[in-house]
């Protein structure tokens, strides 16, 4: 089955997130196996912005080939210190990012998708910040069809140097 998938583009404020990280690789198990722990203990965690929302934010590790650094966490309004004990908290930077939207099912062929097809042929390259993943109140872990937003950040390809 092709994908094809349209993005669209929005420009977000930046996002400071509380939650628990993992150092993994792209479509490791240990990613969907940290969400149940995460989710035990998100009544830990203050001041939450978005109740019954939460992101997934990934960074590509330098120097470490294939190595992912993974964040299960939710938006909150500061990181309140001390943070819950083994969570962490980052900053998500603001900028232009393009959104896509594709069921929980497609993850893997999804970012194939985006990274092998889509951002090659656009006019734009992916910035230097996170990609997070945003699942919204009615996002069901449990449920294939379940919708997942992909927020990859980019700049346009004529600002590449």
């Amino acid at each position: 089955m092709e994908i094809l998938m349209e993005p669209r583009f929005v420009d977000r404020a930046p996002l400071q997130v509380t939650g628990m990280k993992i150092i993994t690789k792209p479509m490791s198990p240990e990613i969907p196996q940290l969400w149940p722990r995460f989710v035990s203990r998100i009544e830990e965690i203050d001041a939450i912005l978005e109740p019954e929302v939460s992101y997934g934010v990934m960074e590509m590790l330098s120097g470490e080939p294939g190595g992912l650094s993974y964040l299960a966490a939710v938006s909150v309004a500061h990181a309140k210190l001390p943070l819950p004990e083994g969570m962490t908290s980052e900053e998500i930077p603001g900028g232009p990012y393009a959104v896509f939207e594709f069921p929980l099912a497609d993850v893997g062929s999804a970012f194939g998708y985006i990274f092998e097809t889509w951002l090659p042929a656009s006019d734009y390259v992916q910035a230097a910040s996170p990609i997070f993943e945003r699942y919204n109140e009615k996002f069901d872990p449990t449920s294939p069809s379940s919708l997942v937003e992909a927020y990859i950040p980019i700049r346009p390809r004529s600002s590449v140097a």
